[in-house]
């Protein structure tokens, strides 16, 4: 579960991720406070961005996302 957080009259954007095993077990989460960002858009993709990277680092799950630009494509 990725989310990001926005309002346009807030200064900061907040951000939050969760990664589940099949028996709904936390394995890995995260929350961060950033200045807002540009959108709501800007802030759910930079949310998914930073769980994804946060995974790579931190698990084994590295084998789940593309690492090139011709992967993603393929």
């Amino acid at each position: 579960m990725v989310d990001g957080s926005w309002t346009s009259t807030a200064q900061f954007s907040g951000m939050g991720w969760v990664w589940k095993d099949t028996m709904g077990k936390i394995q890995l989460m995260g929350s961060r406070n950033l200045r807002r960002r540009e959108t709501a858009l800007h802030s759910e993709l930079e949310a998914l961005q930073w769980a994804m990277e946060s995974m790579i680092q931190h698990s084994t799950c590295q084998s789940y996302f593309p690492r090139t630009q011709n992967e993603i494509a393929d």
